[in-house]
């Protein structure tokens, strides 16, 4: 039995959906289906049931996913022994793209760590593929914001903050404004990160909320993009306040009155020791 074979299992579960799996997995749906009928074959019984909205776990399946579970989690304490007395300690960190452009490299620089362990980072868009890649043990600790989302992970909240307009300092719709009222932006066109992360999905829910639809001019993959559209006057955009970093002197800000909306961030890792380095390593009041 290979671990592999196990952990395209577990995604599987997780997801109840082969398309979702091989998406998250990055692999095609065909090779999905065979490490997932090798386990079958290596375990001697059928694990996933089909459904007209997926795949459901049969009985055999739930003892799998239960028991494989603590096999991978005992393979990745094992090897992070070994990498400890081989003095090759490392850690993988899921992040947004824009924490990791931005919050990350201000908050090591501030608190470097001489001689401590090795950090490797990689970005996600949604609290979804961080998620996951945090139980399939892709990552050993995720920054995102999981205000909705239940776990049984170590947590600890870092910040919060605003999302404001960002234009072009030639609009003359905002010249001279202290700040701008959301029903004076409501029915504009914006530039906007994907549709489907997580900073997008709170805007559309908070415009929802407020009976507005939050409509897409153009969408990109990465903030430093809207941000240079903006600086090309090609449009306005509503981001978190991290973005602020790095501006274009070109681009301005402004708070948004009657939209008092949020993106949070916390650290969630699957062990509370590491949980507790991580910290010290970003500089956590709580740790220093």
């Amino acid at each position: 039995m290979k671990t592999e074979w196990l952990e395209a299992f577990h995604v599987t579960a997780e997801t109840s959906s082969l398309t979702k799996a091989s998406e998250l997995l990055h692999m095609t749906q065909p090779a999905l289906s065979k490490q997932i009928k090798n386990l079958e074959q290596a375990v001697g019984a059928p694990l996933f049931t089909r459904t007209t909205s997926g795949v459901s776990l049969t009985p055999a399946g739930e003892i799998v996913f239960k028991d494989g579970q603590k096999i991978l989690e005992q393979l990745d304490d094992m090897q992070r022994k070994i990498d400890q007395l081989q003095g090759q300690t490392s850690f993988t960190l899921g992040s947004w793209p824009s924490v990791a452009m931005s919050y990350l490299p201000q908050h090591f620089a501030n608190h470097p760590t001489v001689g401590g362990p090795e950090l490797k980072i990689k970005t996600a868009h949604t609290y979804i593929e961080l998620m996951a890649g945090l139980e399939q043990h892709q990552y050993d600790a995720v920054l995102l914001d999981d205000r909705q989302i239940e776990h049984p992970y170590p947590s600890t909240h870092l910040y919060t903050e605003p999302f404001l307009l960002y234009f072009h300092e030639a609009d003359e719709r905002f010249e001279g404004c202290v700040d701008v009222r959301f029903d004076q932006i409501e029915a504009s066109s914006f530039l906007s990160l994907p549709i489907d992360c997580d900073s997008t999905n709170i805007l559309k829910a908070a415009f929802a909320e407020r009976g507005a639809t939050y409509t897409v001019a153009s969408e990109m993959e990465f903030g430093s993009s809207v941000l240079g559209f903006i600086r090309a006057k090609l449009g306005i955009a509503i981001l978190p306040a991290i973005f602020q970093d790095g501006l274009p002197p070109e681009v301005r800000t402004l708070p948004i009155t009657g939209f008092d909306v949020t993106r949070e961030l916390s650290l969630v890792t699957r062990d509370a020791e590491h949980h507790q380095t991580l910290l010290r390593m970003i500089g956590h009041p709580r740790n220093r």
